[in-house]
């Protein structure tokens, strides 16, 4: 029997559209308004101009990963992985940590530098325009190699996230989703428990994660690809906009379709429930998108 998810969206709405404009706002509003607000009407120098933006919005990454860490270090095991002690973070926040490591990489290797090529900071100003590129890079493989370990029925060596040692690597954007629902979302254990007995119950559910998983590693590809192509080839006044701002309208387009996806696959495991068992309501039919629409 399918297993309900204890998750809905209706109740949610007001949390996650805050949660959003936190993400959203640093990295399109204050980056951009600060680059281009510093670059072009003040004479500060080249360097200061390209460090400042970058740096404020270090400090809203901080406090972001501050609050899931207290989350997750918290006394009770509430928004913790399945089984796991106290200081065991989950996967969504290791990633975070190496998606900073790498992004971080890139922007202090590129201001150290400095305009070794005489060329009024425009080959920095590319490079600093490349961190979502960065970020969607790394996500894709990450992606690619859950894949490549769930097709071959790779054994987990260790516990990774909820899973126990000996159980097969499952599609990242499983790990994904009961993260962020779990610890941002506020979902809680109860989430992490009924995901992973979802998951673990519903062939329809596993294929839908695995397409999923595919279909964002490839789109994320290319999408980074057409990103840094632009931001190398465009005129340099426009490229940090370019690179900070444009993956995210199409991220949202993605989110929009997954949603679709999501509740289509759902409705159709729904019914197939109730050819073979009677008594599957329909509030536990879409446990990704429980009341959307």
């Amino acid at each position: 029997m399918v297993v309900p998810l204890p998750y809905t969206l209706r109740t949610r709405y007001a949390s996650i559209a805050i949660a959003w404009t936190v993400i959203l706002i640093p990295p399109i509003f204050i980056n951009l308004g600060l680059f281009y607000g510093l670059w072009y009407t003040t004479n500060l120098d080249r360097i200061l101009v390209l460090t400042l933006p970058t740096a404020i919005l270090g400090i809203f990454t901080i406090i972001g990963i501050a609050e899931r860490i207290y989350k997750l270090t918290q006394k009770s095991p509430q928004y913790r992985p399945l089984n796991s002690g106290r200081l065991g973070l989950d996967i969504f926040q290791w990633g975070y940590f190496l998606a900073l490591l790498l992004i971080s990489a890139l922007i202090s290797s590129t201001l150290a530098r400095g305009d070794t090529d005489n060329d009024g900071h425009e080959y920095q100003i590319r490079l600093l325009s490349l961190p979502t590129v960065v970020l969607m890079y790394m996500l894709s493989t990450l992606t690619l190699l859950s894949l490549i370990g769930n097709g071959l029925e790779v054994k987990l060596p260790f516990r990774f996230g909820s899973s126990p040692p000996g159980e097969t690597i499952r599609p990242a954007i499983f790990y994904i989703v009961e993260d962020v629902v779990a610890v941002d979302g506020n979902g809680e254990i109860e989430y992490r428990e009924a995901f992973n007995a979802r998951y673990e119950s519903s062939e329809m559910f596993r294929n839908m994660l695995w397409n999923l998983s595919v279909c964002w590693m490839l789109a994320f590809y290319v999408l980074g690809a057409v990103v840094a192509v632009l931001v190398l080839l465009l005129p340099v006044a426009s490229v940090y906009a370019v690179g900070w701002a444009a993956p995210f309208p199409i991220a949202g387009l993605m989110v929009v379709a997954t949603i679709f996806y999501v509740k289509s696959v759902m409705r159709k495991e729904g019914k197939e429930e109730d050819e073979g068992e009677e008594g599957l309501g329909g509030d536990e039919r879409a446990p990704l998108l429980n009341g959307v629409g």
